[in-house]
C-alpha cells in the first residue's frame, strides 16, 4: 500500500513516539518505583519504627518475656499493610502484629538488611524471602538500654501489599503517556493536513489550467514550498504560451518558404502546358528555374532535419582541406552578395591558415549561415567583416557586423530552432534556423559559436575550430 503525504507525515510523526513512549514509560514506571516510591515508604516505615523503638526503651521486660512483648505490639495501633515485629540481639523473633507469622516465634529469622547494625541508626532494604509471604519491604531500628543494644523493632510490608499502588501509579503514567500520544498525534494530524490540503487544492487548479491559449497564472500564495511549485507552474505556462507562439510562427514561416518556390514551380508548370513546351529557350528556362526551386526546398528540409540534433561522425566526410583556399572560393561570393545589399565588405585571411582534417562543406554551411544572417539583417550602409586567423590550437573565424544588435534576454535563445527576436522593424523572411543549424554542425566538427552582442552595437559571431590534421 502507497502511502500519501498525509501518511507519510503522519507516520514520521508518530513512529518515534510509538518506539518511544513504552521505552520511556518502562524507565519512568522503574524510577518512580525504586527512587520515589519504595524509599518514601521506606522513610515512613523507618519514622515508625523509631517511634516504636523510644517507646519500647522504657521497658526492658518487653525484650525478656515474649509474652509482655506480645502485648506491647498487639497495643500498637499501625496502618496496614506495614507490620511490625519485635527481634532478640541474636535475631530471634520474639513478637509480631501479622498472625500468620507468629508460628515463626523464637526462630532466628533472616536474612535480613542491616545484620551489623549495632552502630547503625536503623537500616533498609528488600529481602527475597524473609517471609512465608515472599518479598518484602524490611526496615531494621536498634534498641538500646545504657548503651547496650536489647533488641530491635523490624517494620516491615509484603510486595505484594503494596503492590496495588504501584499498579495505580503505572496506570496513571500510561494514562499520561497515551493523552501525550494522543494530543501529539492531533496536532500531527492538523499539521499534515496544513500541508497537504494546500497541495491538493494546487493539484486542482494546476488540472485546470488550459493547455492552449493565452498563460493563466496561479495567485503565488500559501507555503513557501506552494508557492515555489506555483511560481514553477506559472512560468511553466509561459514558456508553454512562448512555444505556442514559436510554433504558429514558425508554422507561418514555413508555409511561407514552402509557398513561394512551390508557387513558382505551379507557375511554369502553367506555361509549360500553356505551350510554352514548344519554345526550346523558354522551356529550358522554366526547367531550370523549377530545378532551382526544387533544390531550394530540399535545402530547407536539410535544415529542418538539423534543427534539433547534431551530426553523427558516419554522415560527415573529413579531408585534408587548405582553409585558404577553401575561403578563396567563398568570400567572393559573399562579397558580391554585400555589393548587392549596399554593404561594405572586409576580409582578413590569414595566410598563415593550416590544412587541416575537416569536412569542407558543412564547415562552408555553417560559416555560411552566420554569414548571411549578417548580411541579411544589417542595414544598408553598414559593414560586415570576416577575420579568419590561427589561435594557438584553434582556428578562430569571426564575422562581425554593425546591425542593430541583440539584446541581452535574447541572447541565450538566439540558438534555440524557429527562435527569431520580436523586433517590429525586422521584415526579413526566414524560419529562424540558421544559427541552430550553423551551432549543429561547428559541434560535430568538434568546435563551438560564441557571441559578443549588444544593442545599438552590432554583433560578433566566433567559430571555435580545434586543430584537426590528416592522420591525427
Amino acid at each position: 500500500m502507497k502511502l500519501g503525504l498525509r501518511g507519510r507525515l503522519l507516520i514520521s510523526h508518530l513512529l518515534p513516539l510509538l518506539l518511544l513512549i513504552p521505552l520511556v514509560g518502562l524507565a519512568l514506571v522503574y524510577l518512580l518505583e525504586t527512587r520515589v516510591f519504595i524509599p518514601t515508604l521506606a522513610d515512613e516505615m523507618i519514622n515508625q519504627g523509631l517511634l516504636v523503638a523510644q517507646l519500647s526503651a522504657g521497658d526492658p521486660e518487653i525484650w525478656s518475656n515474649p509474652g509482655r512483648a506480645q502485648q506491647f505490639v498487639d497495643s500498637l495501633t499501625l496502618q496496614r499493610p506495614t507490620r511490625v515485629a519485635l527481634l532478640s540481639p541474636g535475631w530471634l523473633l520474639l513478637a509480631t502484629s501479622r498472625p500468620d507469622d507468629r508460628g515463626l516465634v523464637g526462630t532466628a529469622i533472616a536474612p535480613l538488611p542491616g545484620q551489623q547494625i549495632e552502630n547503625s541508626p536503623y537500616a533498609w532494604g528488600i529481602t527475597p524471602g524473609s517471609s512465608p509471604s515472599g518479598q518484602a519491604l524490611e526496615a531494621i531500628i536498634p534498641v538500646k538500654s545504657g548503651g547496650r543494644l536489647v533488641g530491635m523493632v523490624r517494620m516491615y510490608r509484603r510486595l505484594d501489599d503494596i503492590e496495588q499502588g504501584l499498579f495505580g501509579m503505572r496506570l496513571l503514567i500510561l494514562a499520561v503517556l497515551l493523552v501525550g500520544l494522543l494530543l501529539t498525534g492531533i496536532v500531527a494530524f492538523l499539521l499534515a493536513e496544513s500541508f497537504s490540503n494546500p497541495l491538493r487544492e494546487l493539484a486542482r487548479k494546476i488540472s485546470r489550467i488550459p493547455m492552449e491559449g493565452e498563460a493563466q497564472p496561479l495567485p503565488e500564495e500559501g507555503l513557501d514550498e506552494v508557492k515555489a511549485i506555483t511560481h514553477a507552474t506559472n512560468q511553466l505556462q509561459i514558456r508553454r504560451q512562448d512555444l505556442e507562439a514559436t510554433r504558429q510562427q514558425m508554422l507561418s514561416n514555413l508555409i511561407h518558404e514552402m509557398g513561394r518556390p512551390l508557387g513558382s514551380i505551379r507557375t511554369a508548370v502553367h506555361a509549360l502546358q500553356a505551350g510554352a513546351a514548344d519554345r526550346p529557350e523558354l522551356r529550358a528556362s522554366l526547367l531550370r528555374g523549377m530545378a532551382e526551386r526544387i533544390d531550394r526546398m530540399g535545402r530547407l528540409l536539410d535544415d529542418l532535419s538539423l534543427s534539433y540534433r547534431s551530426i553523427p561522425p558516419n554522415e560527415l566526410s573529413p579531408r585534408p582541406t587548405d582553409l585558404c583556399d577553401w575561403l578563396g572560393v567563398l568570400v567572393p561570393l559573399w562579397e558580391q552578395t554585400a555589393a548587392q545589399n549596399r554593404l561594405h565588405w572586409t576580409a582578413a585571411i590569414s595566410p598563415e591558415l593550416p590544412v587541416i582534417l575537416t569536412d569542407p562543406d558543412r564547415l562552408a554551411q555553417a560559416l555560411s549561415n552566420l554569414v548571411s544572417n549578417a548580411l541579411k539583417f544589417t542595414p544598408a550602409g553598414g559593414s560586415v567583416s570576416l577575420t579568419a586567423a590561427r589561435r594557438e590550437k584553434e582556428i578562430l573565424f569571426e564575422v562581425r557586423d554593425s546591425g542593430p544588435g541583440i539584446a541581452l534576454e535574447d541572447q541565450p535563445h538566439l540558438f534555440t530552432p524557429f527562435y527569431r527576436p520580436a523586433r517590429p522593424d525586422w521584415k526579413t523572411p526566414g524560419l529562424g534556423l540558421g544559427l541552430s543549424i550553423a551551432r549543429s554542425l561547428v559541434t560535430s566538427l568538434g568546435g563551438e559559436i560564441t557571441l559578443a552582442s549588444a544593442p545599438g552595437q552590432g554583433s560578433t559571431f566566433s567559430i571555435h575550430l580545434p586543430i584537426h590534421r590528416e592522420g591525427s
